[in-house]
Parts: C-alpha cells; structure tokens; sequence
C-alpha cells in the first residue's frame, strides 16, 4: 500500500489567496461550490482545510492559503 503526498513551498504559499474554513472555493472536479473545511480527525489547527465532492476529500487550503489548482511544488507516494 503506498501513501501519497503533496508539498508546497512557502514561495508558493506565499503566492496563494488567503482562505479559511467556511469559505466558498469552485470545484475542480465539478465546477459547483463547496465550503473548506477542518479534517473530520482533528478541528483543531492544522493549518490544511479540506473540501467535499461527492464521496471524496479534496485538500483545498494548506496554511490558511488556497491550493485548489495549484501545481504542488513535489508530490509522490512512499
């Protein structure tokens, strides 16, 4: 079983739009609107926010700054 992952610089970051949870952002898979939200196993801070489609989670902010459709600056899986 492989675990993906995906990071962004703080350069990249920097460049994003502000968000946070409760927020509004266009999908990418659907094109309609869903809220950012919390991971379901911790609301507390984590800095990622996270949004709904369907049956799937789609990472949607990290560090309070909008990723959807942004090209990670690494991904993978180990």
């Amino acid at each position: 079983m492989n675990t993906p992952y995906v990071g962004y610089g703080n350069d990249t970051l920097d460049r994003c739009p502000e968000a946070a949870a409760g927020d509004l952002i266009t999908c990418a898979s659907c094109g309609g609107t869903h809220p950012l939200e919390p991971p379901d196993s911790d609301p507390g801070d984590t800095g990622l926010l996270f949004y709904r489609c369907g049956d799937q989670s789609f990472l949607g902010a990290v560090r309070n700054r909008l990723v959807v459709g942004v090209k990670a600056d690494v991904s993978g899986s180990l």
